[in-house]
């Protein structure tokens, strides 16, 4: 819609919001930058830096401006749904899409250089044990013979973006992965860019 409504305008305008985004970064307003960030993906929606870009500050800048570990947590996955949810809704191909993902998991929750990063890894391990149990057969839950299997494969690609075939790849090439690690959705994102 907004491509057709704003016709040749819709670069001047967004390049007016990135000059405004670029302000309000640089004078640590991540949140005000947030909603010009959603209004910039709505115009260009193609535009892989802008997603890139929106999630970072999810990740990285706003996170990190609040003490709660859990609320934390939660701007930390903002940013991954968003890339993995939307941002390779329109950009399927994009690679550096797919490094960013890659680059959340290995450097955010998987390292050590967030005070709360252990708060991550638990959190991520027990959404993992949600989803796919404490000792998961990925061959078996592949061959989706049982119910359970079926409904296992389903939520991992409706709440976790993963695709069961793809993960059975990455463990039998890289493997055998712990899926509640962090590191493995690192080389499980990067195996797919």
């Amino acid at each position: 819609f907004t491509t057709i409504a704003m016709g040749g305008f819709r670069g001047l305008i967004a390049n007016y919001l990135w000059i405004r985004a670029a302000n309000h970064q640089e004078n640590g307003r991540y949140f005000e930058m947030l909603s010009i960030a959603g209004w910039i993906t709505k115009l260009q929606p193609t535009f892989a830096a802008v997603w890139n870009q929106q999630s970072w500050n999810m990740v990285y800048n706003i996170s990190t401006q609040l003490q709660d570990p859990h609320e934390r947590w939660l701007w930390v996955l903002s940013g991954i749904e968003l890339l993995r949810d939307e941002g390779l809704r329109y950009n399927p191909q994009e690679p550096e899409i797919y490094r960013e993902l890659a680059s959340y998991f290995l450097d955010k929750i998987g390292g050590t250089l967030d005070q709360q990063h252990y708060y991550y890894k638990e959190a991520w391990a027990t959404t993992l044990v949600h989803r796919l149990g404490r000792d998961p057969d990925l061959a078996q839950i592949a061959r989706r013979e049982s119910p359970e299997d079926q409904a296992i494969v389903e939520r991992l690609k409706t709440d976790l973006g993963l695709e069961i075939d793809a993960m059975l790849e990455v463990d039998q090439r890289y493997g055998p992965l712990d899926w509640r690690m962090p590191e493995s959705h690192a080389i499980y994102w990067a195996d797919l860019g």
